[in-house]
């Protein structure tokens, strides 16, 4: 069984999915008759947001430099919580498209002529002859919208019980990224910068101005100001990149942090709204479609009102000669933690 965030759905109900170009009409459809904005509309942020992801993902084919650091932390973070995934839009598409379909259910209509056949039947008499024709047309008319009543009745408990499913798998699915956010904050907490990886980032750095001073020597350009003052540079720019490291694991964290607290808020808004869908789907009878339409307010919500950002710290301060340096070593440092997060999503991270 898939268990990853956003996998397989299973039990879904295959005799309600619609084909591709229905579903397509109706998110190409308007939210409501004369109103602005198509069903299409309220995902359109998470389909921008899924785009850069997956341009993310395979992008690297492009070279380390194509994106800042900005976007490399913060398409890493949406590429690991896997939030901005197909399963998730798919899941809000079909559910708004169930929901649209359970509206159009119209139980008013053979309700209101069995009322009216009812009535006119009461008025006849078995005892008169030219009656018995008329009670056993009205009688048929009748049985036959019964039947029609008990077969929307079956189909609105099918649509409901769906519904209802698409809602949990968002919420269960939800849960896991909040609870894969709060794990990477809690490791991304314990990380020192001063590990092992910094370590080697820094002996490269030395390694770099050693190649320096064996040009200039051959030269005759070394002198024991220049050696003094390379030392220094390189004590210098040791520093700047530990202090770099540092902020960037903060950004990377504060990234998760917004993640898991939208996860949290909204997995919690989904319980309590299933919840009542479910007493609702026990209690079919009243056909209250209330619940169904605050879930799909909900679902909306989810991938809407988000809007993950990040303020990555600005580049310390090199001076020129060095600019170029520093900030490729910042970024395999970077990547690194990146790396240890994806390939360890249970385990302690460490800069080693």
């Amino acid at each position: 069984m898939d268990t990853s965030i956003f996998g397989l759905r299973f039990k879904s109900n295959e005799s309600l999915q619609p084909s591709a170009s229905d579903l397509a009409a109706f998110l190409r459809a308007p939210r409501a008759p004369d109103a602005p904005g198509t069903h299409e509309d309220d995902l359109a942020v998470f389909i921008g947001y899924q785009e850069r992801v997956g341009v993310y993902r395979h992008g690297f084919a492009r070279g380390p430099d194509w994106l800042n650091f900005g976007e490399r932390m913060l398409l890493a973070v949406l590429s690991h919580t896997r939030f901005f995934r197909p399963a998730l839009r798919i899941a809000i598409e079909e559910y708004k498209y169930h929901h649209y379909q359970l509206l159009q259910l119209d139980f008013s209509k053979p309700e209101s002529f069995i009322r009216s056949a009812e009535d006119e039947r009461g008025r006849l008499t078995s005892r008169k002859k030219e009656d018995h024709q008329k009670i056993a047309r009205l009688q048929a008319l009748i049985d036959q919208r019964k039947k029609d009543l008990e077969a929307l009745t079956k189909r609105r408990q099918v649509m409901v019980g769906e519904l209802c499913h698409i809602a949990a798998y968002v919420r269960d699915n939800i849960e896991k990224v909040r609870q894969r956010s709060e794990d990477a904050v809690a490791r991304l907490a314990r990380l020192q910068a001063g590990g092992e990886k910094t370590g080697r980032l820094i002996e490269d750095l030395k390694a770099h101005f050693k190649d320096e001073v064996r040009e200039r020597r051959q030269m005759g350009m070394v002198t024991p100001e220049y050696l003094e003052s390379v030392k220094s540079e390189v004590a210098r720019l040791s520093q700047l990149l530990l202090g770099q490291a540092r902020e960037d694991i903060v950004a990377v964290a504060g990234i998760y942090e917004g993640f898991r607290a939208h996860a949290a808020e909204h997995a919690a808004r989904l319980r309590d709204l299933i919840v009542r869908a479910e007493q609702t789907r026990k209690n079919d009878a009243a056909r209250d479609n209330q619940p169904f339409t605050e879930l799909e307010h909900a679902l909306v919500a989810l991938v809407l009102e988000f809007r993950p950002e990040v303020k990555a710290p600005k580049q310390a301060g090199a001076g020129e000669r060095h600019e170029d340096l520093l900030r490729e070593k910042r970024r395999e440092m970077l990547d690194h933690v990146l790396a240890l997060l994806r390939e360890h999503p249970k385990a302690d991270v460490r800069t080693n």
